[in-house]
């Protein structure tokens, strides 16, 4: 069964204490992901068609942008970023906001699963404003995207205590007049390429 949740990851690779190497099994995913152009034209339809427009229209809703209709300027985090966490695990992610690691406040984290989380129930949980703490999962289904201000709001993956892999994509959309193009993320390796777009 060619499904991701089947994916099969043996436990002693992700342990670094028993010879893993986590860190460069991360990096040759992104290489390879940053190098597939189908996977990547697939990507940009998705968040053409799909993300910015329907993000635009928040924009004109809110009233930052007079109405849909505005030439507006979007910069995507291209490409996304792979995430992986098999199971059985005690693994987490624990809470923290993508400032920390140098995110800036004019954007906006996208998640997107691969597979259905009901299987594991490893949903990505976060908080609905700064410092508030109420935590809720986001339960997305294949096939759906949840959008949240990762920057500033809390969020973690709980253990995938079951038997399949939890996969998802996650990425980022920065917005002009908000989202500072020429910023450089400090403290870490792990900045982002972005493309710039107007919609």
């Amino acid at each position: 069964d060619r499904r991701m949740e089947n994916f099969l990851i043996p436990p002693q690779s992700l342990n670094h204490r028993k010879g893993g190497q986590v860190a460069e099994a991360q990096e040759i995913l992104s290489k390879r992901i940053g190098s597939d152009e189908l996977f990547l034209s697939t990507f940009d339809r998705v968040v053409m068609e799909v993300v910015l427009p329907w993000l635009k229209a928040r924009l004109a809703e809110c009233g930052f942008i007079d109405d849909e209709t505005t030439p507006t300027t979007f910069y995507y985090q291209r490409p996304p970023t792979l995430r992986l966490q098999p199971g059985p695990s005690k693994a987490v992610v624990k809470p923290h906001c993508d400032s920390i690691y140098g995110h800036q406040d004019g954007e906006l984290n996208f998640w997107l699963p691969l597979m259905d989380n009901d299987l594991t129930g490893t949903y990505l949980w976060a908080e609905s404003m700064p410092n508030k703490g109420d935590y809720h999962p986001l339960k997305v289904k294949h096939g759906e995207i949840a959008s949240f201000h990762g920057s500033y709001c809390r969020h973690y993956v709980p253990a995938n205590l079951t038997n399949y892999t939890r996969a998802s994509i996650d990425f980022r959309v920065g917005i002009q007049g908000l989202f500072d193009p020429e910023w450089e993320m400090i403290g870490t390796r792990a900045d982002h390429n972005r493309r710039e777009v107007q919609l």
